[in-house]
């Protein structure tokens, strides 16, 4: 089994890390201190075409695949995470529309999405009902030839930035998360209205705001594939971001260990490079092994998605170990830095601080135990009205196979 990059995915890595270091990185600083959207980066990389990695060249994408996405979030999260971020709610849209959406909708939103002429996000996770889906209430009721929204949702990535929303509502009688639909709904919509951004802990780049919706009135044709699906067209379009935010923390980790071990050749106590001693041997010894490896799973379980054989539990094994390895990782690295490393003058206590964001988002790093033990033992699933996900080796019984297709944690 080799995971080592193709020529195709060298000359992404080559060109995102040159883009990031060149235009992105003198920007980070100010991008988290000020919680703006750097809108100048999200041009750049829609000109440069991140914004289309995972849709064929005939939607106007330019096919580079799951794993090439990979290399690119590295890239860009090595630098500054929040930028890395914008895409993830963007390239779940996406995908949703290429899986389950009709020849129409493909047409109207995919070549836009690809070029990022306009940008998406995911609105699905709302104060009552976090990663407990068959909670959600915001209801989508049959009116006429559409749907009638109403409800609202909070912490939603790239609101008010974004041009089209994946809605999750109520649409159905059903009970639980067999009631739930999903609706591509633009951002102009009559009725869908925008509210204040939270003043979030790190990943501050991307705002996260409440998104509502009074009244708001969408064409029949905004419903995304069956009703009832919306839970497992989440779960299936998730794949490919539950990976994705696991090559941010590996991001944020490299560029942390980085920083660890220059210092560590530099700085100097009791005559010597603190690098001499064996405990920071012993850090830096750590942080290499576990970033290598989380690198790995995420390869690993990207491979099989490719392969339209998906592995739910390699998806949640890969994102549980690469967040908290990224929080151990930017925590001993200050360690190693010492009371300097506490200081806003380096850029460590803004990777713990982006770091700590992946052990919670998409879902806390509890929940992915629990899911992924429930895989392992054959239980099913929390949330009621869900179909079964399938065992460890994958279907039969779980989610509808496709590009990518798996059991994944969507963004909110």
């Amino acid at each position: 089994m080799d995971f080592s990059l193709n020529e195709e995915q060298e000359t992404i890595r080559q060109a995102v890390r040159d883009f990031a270091r060149k235009e992105v990185a003198p920007k980070a600083v100010e991008t988290d201190r000020s919680a703006e959207f750097p809108r100048g980066s999200v041009k750049r990389m829609a000109e440069l075409g991140l914004f289309g990695m995972t849709l064929p060249p005939p939607l106007g994408g330019s096919g580079a695949g799951l794993t090439g996405l990979l290399v690119a979030v590295e890239e860009l999260a090595a630098v500054c995470a929040s930028t890395a971020m914008i895409l993830m709610p963007h390239v779940m849209v996406e995908q949703a529309i290429l899986v389950f959406g009709t020849d129409a909708q493909k047409g109207r939103y995919l070549p836009q999405l690809a070029r990022g002429e306009k940008l998406a996000a995911v609105a699905a996770t709302e104060a009552m009902a976090g990663t407990d889906f068959a909670a959600i209430r915001c209801s989508a009721r049959p009116e006429g030839d559409g749907y009638v929204l109403d409800g609202s949702k909070m912490f939603i990535c790239n609101a008010g930035e974004a041009d089209v929303y994946l809605v999750m509502a109520r649409s159905t009688e059903a009970e639980g998360a067999g009631g739930l639909s999903m609706f591509v709904v633009e951002g102009n919509t009559p009725g869908l209205q925008i509210g204040k951004a939270e003043d979030k802990f790190g990943i501050r780049g991307v705002p996260s705001k409440e998104v509502s919706f009074d009244g708001c009135r969408i064409p029949g044709g905004s419903l995304l594939g069956a009703p009832g699906m919306g839970l497992v067209q989440q779960s299936v379009a998730g794949t490919p971001i539950t990976l994705a935010v696991g090559a941010i923390s590996v991001g944020i980790a490299r560029a942390a260990m980085e920083e660890a071990i220059e210092y560590a050749k530099q700085r100097k106590a009791f005559d010597r490079p603190i690098g001499s001693f064996e405990a920071v041997q012993t850090m830096i010894t750590d942080m290499v092994t576990k970033i290598d490896a989380s690198r790995l799973l995420i390869y690993r379980a990207a491979s099989s998605v490719e392969k339209r054989q998906p592995n739910p539990t390699e998806v949640f094994a890969a994102k549980l170990f690469s967040g908290e390895m990224a929080l151990e990782v930017t925590n001993n690295a200050m360690q190693i830095f010492g009371g300097y490393g506490y200081t806003k003058e380096l850029p460590l206590e803004r990777y713990y601080r982006d770091a700590r964001a992946f052990t919670v988002y998409p879902f806390p790093s509890e929940i992915y135990r629990t899911i992924f033990a429930r895989m392992v033992l054959g239980l099913p699933m929390p949330w009621k009205g869900m179909p079964p996900m399938g065992p460890p080796g994958g279907p039969p019984g779980g989610p509808p196979k496709g590009p990518p297709g798996a059991a994944g944690g969507p963004p909110r």
